[in-house]
């Protein structure tokens, strides 16, 4: 049904579609992965327009998403909505402040990295670029550096990702790599470097 931005923000508009829609995507034991998915859809559908995205925003969807994208046991499809959502609602100033207040969302949207699929990579790598590189949100790069982010964005610099995925990851690589230098100055080792020869 919606084929048309115009369609797309008219469908939002109508009272109780965004609410019922999260109350459906809202896990629980008895939903299965199909419902889910299905809600996600059409959520992803309706959220291009901003007004749309700050609806999401407004009636808790980011609580949701943050507890979905923290599941370690959903579909490939759904991770990969889940992402892609919260990525739309990244592009917000709202969005990116509860993305960034909510360390639990932070740390699963860097999990799914390298771990679902090249698509959900993509979008999680975008999220943290976005919170992290082009706002510089201390909250979201204290979260990530928490959850060993550093090593996950240098083993996704060795990966076979896009030229894009890269670029950002490299962005990411200076953000964490500064932060962790500044961190070593307190690092005590008995370590002593070997030359092979």
């Amino acid at each position: 049904m919606a084929v048309d931005a115009e369609s797309k923000v008219l469908i939002a508009e109508k009272e109780g579609v965004i609410p019922e829609l999260l109350k459906l995507i809202a896990l629980t034991p008895e939903k299965d992965g199909g419902v889910i998915e299905s809600g996600l859809s059409c959520l992803v559908a309706i959220s291009m327009a901003k007004r749309n995205k700050m609806k999401l925003v407004k009636f808790g969807g980011i609580r949701i998403l943050s507890q979905l994208v923290s599941e370690t046991n959903l579909s490939v499809g759904v991770t990969e909505k889940v992402l892609k959502l919260l990525e739309t609602v990244s592009s917000s100033k709202e969005g990116r402040a509860e993305i960034c207040e909510d360390e639990r969302c932070v740390a699963g949207i860097l999990h799914k990295v390298l771990k679902v699929s090249s698509v959900a990579t993509e979008h999680a790598v975008t999220i943290l670029w976005s919170v992290c590189y082009l706002f510089r949100d201390q909250k979201a790069q204290e979260a990530v550096t928490k959850a060993n982010g550093l090593t996950k964005i240098l083993l996704l610099m060795q990966s076979n990702c896009s030229a894009a995925v890269r670029q950002m990851a490299a962005d990411l690589l200076k953000i964490f790599r500064v932060n962790s230098k500044s961190r070593l100055v307190y690092y005590d080792t008995n370590t002593t470097h070997i030359m092979p020869f």
